[in-house]
C-alpha cells in the first residue's frame, strides 16, 4: 500500500458511493452542489459533487478494504492488516507535517489540535451526471437590447409586460364576441317563433271565418270567368 494506491482506491469508491471510510481517521462524504455564479457573476459553473472529510464518521463501511483485497488479489483480512498499518503511519505523518497530498485526489490537512479536513484536487471529477457540462461565460451587451413588436416598430425591453396586458385583455374581447353571437342567435329565434305564431293565427282565422272569407279567397284564387262558373254551380 502507498499513497498513489490509496488515492486511486478512494477516487474510484467516492465516484460510486456517497461515503467511504478511512479507518481510524474518519470518513469521506459527498454532497451535491448546484450551479453557481463566480468571477463577479460573469461565469456560471455547472453543478458538481464536493468531497468533505468528517472525523466524526468513525464507523467503518469496509469499502476500502474490500476493493483493495480485490485489486491486490489478497484476502480481506490481509487487506485490513495492510491498510491499518499504512493508515497509522499516514496519521503520524499528517500530525507532524500538517499536510499530506493524495495524488489526483486532494490534500489531507491537520490543525495544531489534530483536527483533520480535506481539500479536493481542483481537477477531481467524481460526478458522471455532469459529464460534458462546461462553464458558461456571460457577456454584457454594450447597450440596452430592443425587441421587435408586431407593428414592425422597435420598443424597449419592457415590451413583455405590454404583451402580458394584451394576453389578459384578449379573453375579455373573446367573451364579448361570444355574448354578441348569443344575442344574434336569440334574435333569430324570436323572429322564427313570431312567424310561426302568425301562421297559426292566420290558419285559425281561416277555419273560424271560412264562410265570411270565401269571397276573398275566390277573388285571390280564381279568375273572373272561374268565379262566375263557381257561382252558377253553387246551390
Amino acid at each position: 500500500m502507498d499513497l498513489q494506491t490509496l488515492s486511486k482506491l478512494l477516487k474510484d469508491l467516492i465516484t460510486v458511493h456517497d461515503r467511504v471510510s478511512l479507518p481510524g481517521l474518519g470518513g469521506f462524504v459527498t454532497e451535491l452542489a448546484p450551479s453557481v455564479f463566480s468571477d463577479k457573476a460573469m461565469v456560471i459553473h455547472p453543478p458538481f459533487r464536493r468531497v468533505l472529510f468528517k472525523p466524526t464518521e468513525t464507523w467503518n463501511d469496509e469499502l476500502l478494504e474490500n476493493l483493495y483485497a480485490d485489486q491486490a488479489d489478497i484476502t480481506v483480512e490481509d487487506a485490513k492488516r495492510e491498510l491499518s498499518s499504512f493508515l497509522k503511519e499516514f496519521k503520524t505523518d499528517l500530525n507532524k507535517q500538517k499536510s499530506v497530498i493524495l495524488p489526483e485526489f486532494g490534500t489531507m490537512r491537520s490543525t495544531e489540535q489534530h483536527d483533520y479536513f480535506f481539500v479536493a484536487d481542483k481537477d477531481l471529477f467524481i460526478y458522471p451526471g455532469a459529464y460534458g457540462l462546461e462553464p458558461i461565460n456571460i457577456k454584457i451587451l454594450p447597450k440596452r437590447g430592443v425587441v421587435e413588436v408586431l407593428t414592425g416598430k422597435k420598443s424597449s425591453i419592457p415590451a413583455p409586460p405590454a404583451r402580458r396586458a394584451y394576453e389578459q385583455a384578449t379573453p375579455v374581447t373573446n367573451q364579448k364576441q361570444k355574448v354578441k353571437n348569443k344575442k344574434k342567435k336569440s334574435n333569430w329565434g324570436t323572429v322564427i317563433l313570431t312567424f310561426l305564431l302568425l301562421a297559426v293565427i292566420i290558419l285559425a282565422l281561416m277555419v273560424i271565418f271560412k264562410d265570411q272569407a270565401r269571397p276573398v279567397w275566390e277573388w285571390l284564387l280564381y279568375s273572373q270567368e272561374e268565379r262566375e262558373l263557381v257561382r252558377q254551380l253553387r246551390p
